[in-house]
């Protein structure tokens, strides 16, 4: 996988004593692969992905993509006080960890992934040098991530309607309740470990939704309560699924339980990743989106607050850009069809 090898390669030029390197789904935010050495096991990555992400280094890695900041360095940002930020608290500091070095994978000012290097407690930090590598690395990991998402949705054979899964954790995060289609797109997300009913090992996208349900539910910022428990993310065999989260209500007092759909993503779910390759800028990006929903200019001049001239501007450059004529011809490149072979993909592994 590209973020391990990456990793294996990083470590030849800058030492460190862990790692974790992630895929993110560049709309929402939300982590859709996490990987790491030995270091860290079920009880970490859980703890990262349902509290800590949420709680901290979901707005600080905005940011970062926001200010164009690619790299971040622990002792730098806590004042030399690691304590100060969670995950040191909760993770690394009682595994015995120190400095940390972590870099935001950007391609386009859309976060495509991350990594974070890490070095035993009271190990030198990383110097100028080392931290001049990572930043001059994650803009080509990030253009990685996401060339190799665009080339296995243009390879992708078109595929029919899959049943969604549902499935059910109770608060210990034990499955209680699944489907048989939830089960087969679990497998399809990620090998599952034997105790997977445990809630041992389950895909990192699950995790991603249970913590941005609990924020929703339990809000601490004006941030939280307007986010979506929802993630899209590729399967292994190349489908896209989106997960969104649920809490069950019960009518006799009893704890609730929290629910897990996965099902296909829908064709309008999947139009920014097509907008992502023929090179729409954001603002194109806006008005295509205002096109599909069928509003006029003028409508989409008032919700942009841009001037009808400059609607029909970008709507000229994304003609360019996707090689049609006509808004209607437009929808349907982006939001029906498939990619365009001629993105030049090859067949063959990156």
């Amino acid at each position: 996988m590209l973020l391990r090898e990456v990793a294996r390669r990083v470590r030849r030029v800058v030492p460190f004593e862990a790692y974790c390197a992630t895929a993110n789904d560049p709309l929402s935010g939300l982590l859709t692969r996490l990987v790491s050495d030995e270091a860290f096991g079920d009880r970490e990555h859980r703890t990262y992905l349902e509290y800590v992400y949420f709680a901290q280094d979901l707005d600080e890695q905005r940011r970062m993509v926001r200010t164009r900041v690619p790299v971040a360095l622990l002792s730098e940002v806590t004042g030399g006080q690691p304590e100060r930020a969670l995950r040191y608290r909760e993770i690394t500091g009682p595994l015995g960890l120190g400095d940390e070095l972590l870099g935001v994978c950007t391609a386009s000012r859309e976060q495509w992934g991350g990594i974070s290097l890490i070095r035993e407690r009271g190990a030198p930090s990383f110097d100028p040098r080392e931290v001049a590598v990572l930043e001059r690395i994650t803009p080509h990991l990030g253009a990685g991530l996401k060339a190799a998402v665009l080339r296995s949705q243009a390879m992708a054979a078109p595929a029919g309607d899959g049943m969604p899964g549902v499935l059910v954790l109770d608060d210990r995060g034990h499955v209680v309740q699944y489907t048989e289609a939830a089960e087969c797109w679990l497998r399809d997300l990620d090998e599952l470990d034997p105790g997977w009913l445990e809630g041992r090992g389950l895909p990192a996208p699950v995790w991603m939704v249970v913590g941005a349900l609990r924020q929703v539910l339990q809000p601490e910022t004006e941030g939280d309560l307007h986010r979506t428990p929802r993630v899209r993310v590729q399967t292994r065999s190349g489908r896209w699924v989106t997960l969104h989260g649920a809490r069950t209500m019960s009518p006799f007092g009893q704890e609730g339980e929290t629910m897990v759909i996965i099902e296909p993503a829908r064709p309008h779910e999947l139009a920014w990743l097509r907008a992502s390759a023929y090179g729409l800028s954001e603002r194109e990006r806006a008005v295509v989106d205002r096109v599909a929903q069928g509003a006029s200019t003028k409508e989409i001049a008032q919700a942009l607050s841009i001037s009808e001239y400059t609607v029909q501007e970008h709507l000229s450059h994304a003609f360019d850009k996707v090689g049609v004529r006509g808004r209607r011809a437009l929808v349907k490149r982006l939001f029906f069809d498939h990619l365009y072979p001629a993105l030049g993909f090859s067949s063959e592994e990156s």
